[in-house]
C-alpha cells in the first residue's frame, strides 16, 4: 500500500453561507458550522504545501485572521487560498487588511459563473455580480496580487464561459475553470450534466484560448481543460486519484474525507 504523505488540504472553517447556489445546499447545514478553532488548525499536518480555505463562505467568521495566522504559525511553507462568492465585500476587505498583513502573498479566488443577471441567478442572491466585482476590485486596489476569478461550467451558463472569459481578462485577473459536479457529503446536491456536447465545444475553445499563447500557465491550464474535457466524456480522471494518500477534505468538525 503506498504511504500517505498529504500535500493539499481542502480545509471547509465553516458551513455558514450567504449564497443559494443553484448547485449545492451547504447553506442548509445549520449544526456545527463553526466547530473548528485555530488551536484545532495548529495540528495541521506542518508540510503541507496547498491550502484551499472553503465553507460555505469563509469571511462569514469573524476570526478569519485568527485562523489565518494560525495556519502560517503551522504550516510556514503552504500555499494558501481563501475561496469566497464575494458578496459580504465590507466583510471580505476589512479582514483582507489585517491578513495581508500576515500572509501579504495569500490567494483569493471570488466565483463568478456569468456576467450581471445570470450570475445572480445561479448563486441565488440579487446583486450579487455587482458585489462580486465590487469585492475584486477592492482587493485589488488593497495591493493583492494572487486574485482569480473562478468559474464553474454547467447546462445552464455554457453561454458565459466566453464572456467570463473576457471580463477577467479585462479585470486582469486569472480565471479558474470547474465543472459542475456532485458530493453526498460536501454539496448534498446530484448535479447531472445533461448537453455534454455543448460543455465540450465550450472546453475547445478555452483550450485553443489557452494554447495560443506563449505562457507555461496558460498552457497547464489548458491541459486542466483537457482533463475536464476527459472526465465529462467518460466519468473518470485523467490522472491518478491520489484522495486520501496526497490530499484530503476537512469539514468543520474536523472529519477528514
Amino acid at each position: 500500500m503506498q504511504k500517505a504523505r498529504i500535500k493539499d488540504v481542502v480545509l471547509a472553517i465553516t458551513y455558514n453561507c450567504n449564497s443559494r447556489c443553484r448547485m449545492c445546499n451547504i447553506w442548509q447545514k445549520t449544526d456545527n458550522i463553526n466547530a473548528l478553532g485555530k488551536d484545532e488548525l495548529l495540528n495541521l499536518p506542518e508540510n503541507l504545501e496547498n491550502i484551499n480555505i472553503s465553507g460555505g463562505e469563509p469571511f462569514l467568521r469573524t476570526d478569519l485572521p485568527e485562523l489565518i495566522g494560525a495556519i502560517k504559525t503551522r504550516c510556514p511553507k503552504a500555499k494558501v487560498i481563501i475561496s469566497t462568492n464575494g458578496f459580504a465585500t465590507d466583510a471580505v476587505l476589512g479582514q483582507m487588511e489585517k491578513i495581508l498583513k500576515t500572509m501579504p502573498e495569500i490567494g483569493v479566488a471570488v466565483s463568478l459563473d456569468g456576467v450581471s443577471e445570470k450570475h445572480d441567478q445561479i448563486r441565488g442572491i440579487p446583486g450579487g455580480f455587482e458585489k462580486a466585482t465590487a469585492t475584486l476590485k477592492g482587493l485589488q486596489k488593497m495591493g493583492a496580487t494572487n486574485l482569480r476569478i473562478g468559474f464553474t461550467l454547467g447546462d445552464y451558463n455554457t453561454e458565459e464561459l466566453e464572456k467570463m472569459y473576457d471580463f477577467a481578462d479585462q479585470l486582469g485577473i486569472q480565471m479558474t475553470l470547474a465543472v459542475v459536479h456532485s458530493s453526498e457529503n460536501y454539496f448534498s446536491k446530484d448535479n447531472a450534466i445533461k448537453n455534454k456536447e455543448v460543455i465540450l465545444e465550450k472546453l475547445d475553445w478555452l483550450m485553443k484560448k489557452e494554447l495560443g499563447s506563449f505562457d507555461l500557465k496558460r498552457w497547464a491550464r489548458a491541459y486542466f481543460a483537457y482533463g475536464l474535457k476527459y472526465f465529462v466524456q467518460s466519468g473518470k480522471r485523467i490522472l491518478p486519484d491520489y484522495s486520501g494518500i496526497l490530499n484530503v477534505f476537512i469539514d468543520p468538525l474536523g472529519d477528514i474525507y
